[in-house]
């Protein structure tokens, strides 16, 4: 019995496939390739790697992101991925250091670096590093490109073929459906409905927490919160996360009403691995984008309008809006929410989150109004 797998499916598969390690099978306008995720490969790929090289018709590559391209001082001549040559030489302490910057200072000769110009795999590539990133994996990966004979062998040996444009759409967010709702009662004597959220591509959940009774006519009190396990939890001072979610559900029980929207978008998109990875690179002295951006990340790889299309299911228009960052208000504009009024949500600043918080404020246009220490 042939079984189709839906979607989410084949997302689920992808995802996991390259966490663990193994190849995805990939078609492009011009070919297939298989791709490995350089961040899971083992020691065991350089014999791979090899066999290749001698026998292959198309040479291996590396494709990894415009922004470590540019840290890496590779030169870009694609809009959204770069393709590395590989030496003749190398190791697989090498392949390691291309990809993950925690490796900068270990071995910081990597270099020079060839790009490829023309690449007939360039939809490959590009697809390969959306799947990176949806399954937060530092976006850098090793693409074997194949000829009709060893495209039909892996047929054989049923891998799935994934094609790079649908992987491409996915990095945009497809609609979500409400799983499940719950009655929670709070500490403010007020009753919370907390309602679960997934796509049709995703494992990933997204929470709505309806506070109160809400009177939907009116622009609702709202909080579009990413979650932040290192604040919200540990109550970590390094960033102002956890006090600004203390601080909503305290403005939103004075009110008797409002709405927390909180959004698995762990470290600006990222996730919890990457983070604690840019965390380490502050500590050597980058700010929140530039350890981003040496990871191969954007300075924000969020999808804010994810809070968006939960508002408009639960029947929310018109909101006020909970923020010091101006992105969150165009973006909820551009889906469509009005914005009747903004809410600063400013918290204390600390020796540890001053230059955390002056950097956003410098670099993505936070309205942070609060004394300096």
């Amino acid at each position: 019995m042939k079984i189709k797998l839906t979607s989410t499916q084949q997302a689920t598969r992808l995802s996991s496939d390259m966490h663990l390690g193994l190849p995805v099978l990939i078609k492009g306008k011009h070919g297939k390739a298989l791709v490995f995720s350089i961040e899971t490969i083992d020691e065991n790929i350089i014999n791979i790697i090899d066999h290749e090289k001698s026998t292959g018709e198309f040479q291996p590559y590396i494709a990894i992101s415009i922004k470590r391209a540019t840290i890496l001082k590779a030169r870009v001549y694609n809009e959204n991925a770069v393709n590395l040559e590989l030496p003749e030489l190398m190791s697989f302490q090498w392949l390691k250091a291309t990809a993950d910057p925690s490796f900068d200072l270990e071995y910081p000769l990597k270099g020079p670096y060839n790009s490829l110009r023309n690449s007939k795999f360039h939809d490959i590539s590009e697809a390969c590093l959306v799947l990176c990133k949806n399954s937060q994996l530092l976006p850098a990966c090793l693409v074997f490109p194949l000829n009709k004979k060893n495209s039909s062998s892996h047929k054989k040996k049923r891998l799935l073929s994934h094609s790079a444009k649908k992987i491409t759409k996915q990095r945009f967010t497809p609609p979500l459906h409400l799983v499940s709702s719950a009655r929670i009662p709070l500490t403010s004597d007020l009753n919370a409905h907390v309602h679960i959220f997934r796509s049709s591509s995703s494992t990933v959940e997204h929470y709505a927490v309806e506070i109160g009774y809400l009177k939907k006519s009116k622009a609702v009190l709202t909080r579009l919160h990413s979650a932040c396990f290192t604040g919200d939890l540990l109550h970590s001072r390094k960033c102002d996360c956890g006090e600004q979610l203390q601080t909503t559900l305290k403005m939103i029980k004075k009110e008797k009403s409002g709405i927390l929207l909180y959004l698995n978008q762990e470290g600006r998109g990222i996730g919890l691995a990457n983070k604690m990875r840019a965390y380490n690179l502050q500590d050597q002295g980058y700010d929140t984008f530039e350890a981003n951006q040496r990871l191969g990340f954007e300075d924000d790889e969020r999808d804010l309008s994810i809070g968006a299309e939960i508002l408009k299911s639960l029947g929310v228009k018109s909101i006020c809006l909970m923020t010091n960052n101006p992105a969150k208000i165009n973006q909820m504009k551009n889906a469509g929410i009005i914005i009747a009024d903004r809410i600063p949500l400013l918290t204390k600043r600390t020796e540890e989150n001053q230059g955390y918080l002056d950097t956003k404020a410098e670099k993505s246009g936070h309205i942070l109004k609060t004394p300096k220490l």
